[in-house]
């Protein structure tokens, strides 16, 4: 290496060099935190190609400044010129490794390396819990209680490491906050740190976000989790894997309280009296934006959120929760109208009455193609007692076609719930749609079902 020709084009271009050694300094100064953001807007350019710079020419004793002289003479360089006069000249070497050294004592640092290593953790358990086969079944709310039906110790493991977490165990909050960085669109650590940043005042993304026409960045991402039947491409990639986290977690958002449960947590967790001031504005952020995202996209009503909002003890999130609602409109609840079928059965006589309904269902279809069976199982299923609350002709439908799709139930119900309604009417009224003789023959196959089915399970009934 030509050492003078370098110290020549040092003086020739110091006020490069002097640039760049300013801006590299003032980056290595900063916390590790505000280098990460700062790259994401591109702000650290020259911290990036001296890194690049440096992972070429370091070896595990040494660093090797010829080579970067190399590259800097053949590809007329000028980071990797003013790169090797900085460790050449000016003891960059020392001031490097001084920097890493002084970076490594900074408060926080240990916090964020262990994130990073409970993000690897995460990432890694849920790839290996996932199918290798993409499924083929068709992603809807129907899809999740039945994966809910099938795979109850999975769920039990998800919510028990959710009560964990009001003993202070993160593994709930951790795993959810590594789900939004690769999920919501939040392009991985860098873009996760800027919508936090973006929530506390004092930094350039929470002033940005003064002037932003949304105030909580959390309510559009969060509402990106449930629009459009779960369309999301990251999260639908993981779903059609039959992700078992995920599949836990939408089961437990959209059919088991989970938004109030995670209100009620952020509450005791994030809003406490003693909480910083940063800590209870991400907290009151994120509730808003979960009553947002639940009342909108999962048809909470506000009347649940209201019975939470009295129950809360701890925490601050009563407050919030009441102004919240007073920006949301009204909704009533949709949990009832997406049931699999064995949940709709007496649960002692599940097994026996899905073969016999199969047996049934297979037998109509082989001499005639409507589906006004449909109508007369669900008749005869009511009439015998056979199933364990009260539902609607429609929910009993859509159970149908998830449970037997090899029997091509068509999705429309409107002659089926006719038909339905004209069996079971007391009176013996006949429907305007349908004939007297027709609702006659429709009641006696619906009798003959029910003595079918109360035969097939006589054995557990009293």
């Amino acid at each position: 290496m030509d050492e003078k020709a370098l110290l020549g084009w040092k003086e020739a271009n110091e006020e490069v060099y002097s640039k760049f050694k300013q801006d590299l300094e003032e980056q290595l100064r900063k916390p590790y935190h505000q280098t990460i953001l700062d790259m994401g807007d591109g702000n650290a350019e020259l911290l990036k190609s001296v890194v690049v710079n440096l992972a070429a020419i370091a070896s595990k004793d040494d660093i090797d400044v010829e080579k970067l002289y190399t590259k800097a003479v053949k590809e007329s360089d000028t980071s990797a010129y003013c790169m090797c006069c900085y460790l050449l000249f000016d003891n960059g070497a020392n001031r490097l490794a001084k920097a890493i050294e002084e970076k490594s004592e900074e408060p926080g640092t240990q916090e964020i390396i262990d994130a990073v290593e409970e993000y690897k953790r995460f990432h890694d358990e849920n790839h290996n819990q996932e199918t290798a086969e993409i499924t083929s079944d068709e992603l809807n709310l129907l899809t999740l209680r039945r994966w809910h039906y099938d795979h109850p110790q999975e769920y039990d493991d998800f919510t028990a490491t959710f009560q964990k977490a009001y003993d202070g165990d993160m593994t709930f909050i951790n795993n959810n906050f590594f789900l939004l960085m690769e999920f919501m669109s939040f392009n991985g650590v860098k873009g996760m740190m800027k919508i936090v940043a973006s929530l506390v005042p004092g930094n350039k993304h929470y002033e940005r976000g003064l002037t932003s026409s949304e105030d909580n960045p959390l309510k559009g991402r969060m509402a990106e989790m449930l629009d459009s039947s779960l369309n999301n491409e990251a999260i639908r990639e993981k779903l059609l894997h039959k992700n078992p986290y995920l599949f836990s977690l939408y089961y437990w958002l959209i059919f088991d309280d989970g938004y109030l449960h995670a209100a009620d947590l952020i509450s005791q967790t994030f809003l406490k009296p003693d909480s910083p001031a940063w800590q209870k504005m991400i907290g009151r952020k994120a509730v808003e934006a979960l009553i947002s995202t639940s009342v909108d996209k999962a048809k909470y009503s506000k009347a649940q959120w209201k019975d939470i909002s009295k129950q809360i003890k701890k925490g601050d999130a009563k407050q919030v929760i009441d102004a919240a609602l007073l920006e949301v409109q009204g909704r009533r609840g949709r949990k009832k109208t997406y049931v699999v079928l064995e949940e709709m059965l007496s649960v002692e006589d599940v097994p026996v009455l899905i073969e016999e309904i199969e047996k049934v269902l297979s037998e109509w279809k082989q001499f005639e193609e409507t589906d006004s069976i449909l109508a007369y199982i669900f008749a005869a299923l009511v009439k015998g007692e056979l199933t364990n609350e009260e539902y609607n002709y429609r929910t009993f439908h859509s159970a149908m076609r998830e449970k037997f799709p090899n029997y091509h139930v068509s999705k429309g119900f409107d002659w089926c719930e006719a038909l339905y309604n004209a069996i079971m009417e007391e009176k013996g009224d006949a429907s305007l749609n349908i004939s007297w003789e027709h609702t006659e023959r429709s009641r006696k196959y619906a009798d003959k079902l029910k003595r079918r089915l109360l035969s097939a399970v006589k054995s557990n009934i009293e």
